[in-house]
This record gives C-alpha cells, structure tokens and sequence, in this order.
C-alpha cells in the first residue's frame, strides 16, 4: 500500500497530539544547538537521497503546480548558507537544487511596505492536499482563511508574523490522518482516498481495522527570519509512517489520539475529509 523507503522511522515521528484540539498557533522559539535538546532549523536523515528523488520526480511531471513565483537569489542564498551551518552539506543556491535537495518545502515572504508578508514564492513538492499556485501572493490570513475554526490562528496573525519572520526562527507541528504514505498530496493528483482506505480494511482476508490502512503525516514546520533582506522564509519538512507502529511507540498513545479525534470540532472533521471515518477511528482506538 506504501512506499517503506520513504517513511520515517518510528522513533523519529514527532507527536504533537493534545486534547481538546483546536486550531491553534502552537509556536516555539527554535532551541541552538548548545541547549539540550537543540531543534534545529532543518532535520537532514538517512532519508534524504530518497526524498531527493521523490522531490525530482515531483518536479518532472508537476513542475507548475510544486515550483511558483520568482525566486530571489540573495534569499537562496541565505537559505543555502544556513543549510551549510547547521547540516555541512553544501546545495547550490539555485531553486532546483534547494528544491531537490532539501528535505523540507518552503515558501518565501516578502514584507512588503504597508502590505505585510506576502507569499512571493513557493518550492512545495509534498503538499498535504493544498495547491501551492493558490498561495501566492497572498498574506497569512488569506492563506489560512480555508482552514475550520481557524479563529485563534487568525486573532494572532500579526503577533505570529512579527515574530516568526521579523524576530526569532520559530517552529510548530501540524499532524494529520490520512489513507495513504505519499509524501505528495496534491489536491489534483489521484490517490488512497478514505474510501479506499475502508474498503481494503474490509476486503476478505484483511485485518477489518482501518487503522492498519492509516497513515500518521506530521508537517514540522519553522521559519527563518531575514529582516536585512525584507524577507522571511517558511519551511515545511513532511514525516510520515504507518500508524500502528507509531501508536506503538508508546503507551497511552491510541487513546490521546481517540480523545483529540473525538474533540476536533465538526468544521474540523470536514475540512479533514474525515466524516465518514472519525467514529470508527475513534472505536477502533478506545482501550475496549
């Protein structure tokens, strides 16, 4: 049903899952590399020559809908210099090779005099079922006006872009559910649907969990300023592994995510595409 050399290994996932679960900010300053334990601007893995791939492939069929706008070369400049710093490995500072070469996404801003940060220019071969092309030009609260119950995240959108973009790189998480392991979700592209999802889980011989046919997806998402420039940069490095092995991890785990599931308000479920399945997730979750 998936790729295994593109997902992360378990130990690696993050888990950013907490009850109630709201639409919310979730941001934290990045933490150097002298605290313990550092968060680093980009996570660079035994997987990268896979997502590199991934990213080229993308890139040959998709070019327009992954690779859009203008890109400023003093901008990759800077994003190629802080890759070299924190990682030691070295990518051009050209647009492909950032876009092949790094494991995350990422969009650049301009601040704009007047107007704010607007999106000016997009690298995103792994959306999760957005379109890049609909993003640009945009500013914060345009871009996430689609999202459910996106109240607190927009009452604090000129706090959260001062200080992710003007101050301190920052970082967040962002988790989902989803019927299938591509890193690639394009709205435009075909896929595992959640229908797909419940019918292999009751195909004969299958296990009749649709757990076994989910995918947890964590977007780690952080920021790296350049007030010098007029700029800021956003990055988004997509892991994504089974389920099961993830709940598997640890303890307890089945039923935070059955009671956060069971919080997401209906706006949420939808906007999710998760109404036909949230119930049985959530039975199939619950300690019986």
């Amino acid at each position: 049903m998936h790729d295994t050399a593109v997902t992360t290994p378990t130990a690696g996932m993050p888990w950013p899952v907490a009850s109630p679960f709201r639409m919310r900010p979730g941001l934290a300053r990045l933490s150097p590399a002298t605290e313990a334990p550092p968060s680093p601007l980009f996570v660079r893995d035994g997987l990268a020559s896979v997502y590199a791939a991934h990213k080229r492939a993308v890139l040959q069929t998709q070019h327009s809908l992954s690779h859009i706008g203008q890109a400023d070369p003093a901008v990759l400049q800077a994003i190629a210099q802080a890759y070299a710093v924190q990682t030691g490995v070295g990518i051009a500072a050209d647009a492909r090779a950032l876009a092949e070469d790094l494991q995350e996404d990422f969009v650049v801003l301009h601040d704009e005099p007047g107007d704010g940060f607007r999106a000016r220019f997009l690298s995103v071969c792994f959306p999760s079922n957005w379109n890049p092309a609909e993003k640009l030009g945009l500013d914060f609260t345009a871009i996430h006006a689609p999202v459910a119950d996106n109240a607190l995240l927009q009452a604090g959108a000129r706090g959260i872009v001062d200080m992710a973009f003007r101050q301190a790189p920052m970082l967040r998480h962002v988790w989902l559910l989803t019927p299938n392991g591509d890193l690639a979700q394009h709205p435009e592209t075909r896929r595992a649907r959640w229908e797909d999802a419940l019918a292999a889980a009751d195909a004969p011989g299958a296990t009749g969990r649709l757990i076994d046919q989910v995918f947890f997806r964590v977007e780690r998402q952080t920021t790296l300023p350049l007030p010098a420039l007029q700029r800021g940069v956003f990055f988004i490095r997509v892991m994504v592994a089974p389920l099961v092995e993830v709940l598997a991890v640890a303890p307890g785990r089945a039923a935070e995510l059955a009671e956060a599931l069971a919080s997401m308000s209906e706006a949420v479920v939808a906007y999710r595409g998760m109404a036909a399945v949230r119930e049985r997730l959530c039975a199939e979750l619950r300690p019986s």
